[in-house]
């Protein structure tokens, strides 16, 4: 990883060992959520070993579903990781010397963020967050000319990542969310494979339920 995100990662544990040294505020909470994943896939246009090829580029959605803990060490700020599946039916189309052809592919990612909770009245929270965010996608299905194949090849990609939200109490430590986070790059700056064609991007709407202890 780069040296950023080495020093991002440093401040964060520090972050997190003085949550766990602070006193009475401190609480822990777990959660789970659904919501829809969004990829934004570049296009490109260049030649393989002599044929043509060429890659649309598309902007795809799939159901997403996440899990996270957090430890809220004052009212205001805390801390949280969490594992994001955003889904295993993303799809790009294309073709190769005149053949047209399709392929899926899936996205997912473990991220860590600092936390920030402005409390307002009625039980509302506005929340946000930043942090880095380990993402990957891998290859699914190709087909063309009538024949599918797997395809096993991944890439990853360590970003920032960002997120907005609202929470709701609904009492008995139970929480509501509506969560935005954008993980930034999801690949390399070759995406397709071809030399320097591009980054993948992605990010996600959720709700989740989570509980306080």
């Amino acid at each position: 990883m780069k040296l950023r995100t080495w020093k991002l990662l440093g401040w964060f544990c520090a972050a997190a060992g003085l949550a766990f040294a602070s006193g009475a505020n401190a609480q822990s909470y777990v959660g789970i959520g659904v919501g829809q994943g969004h990829a934004r896939m570049p296009s490109v246009s260049t030649s393989v070993l002599g044929p043509a090829f060429t890659g649309a580029a598309s902007k795809d959605n799939d159901t997403a579903y996440k899990l996270y803990y957090g430890y809220q060490f004052t009212p205001n700020w805390g801390i949280e990781i969490g594992y994001d599946d955003l889904g295993n039916k993303y799809s790009v189309a294309g073709s190769l010397g005149g053949t047209p052809y399709n392929a899926t592919y899936k996205m997912d990612n473990w991220y860590v963020a600092a936390t920030g909770t402005l409390p307002l009245q009625g039980g509302f929270s506005l929340l946000g967050k930043l942090g880095v965010s380990a993402n990957k996608v891998s290859g699914g299905e190709i087909c063309a000319a009538g024949t599918c194949a797997n395809f096993a090849g991944s890439d990853r990609k360590t970003d920032a990542m960002v997120g907005v939200g609202a929470q709701y109490a609904l009492g008995n430590n139970w929480n509501a969310r509506l969560e935005y986070e954008d993980y930034g790059k999801v690949g390399g700056s070759d995406i397709w494979g071809t030399g320097g064609s591009g980054q993948l991007k992605a990010d996600s709407w959720t709700v989740s339920l989570n509980h306080s202890f």
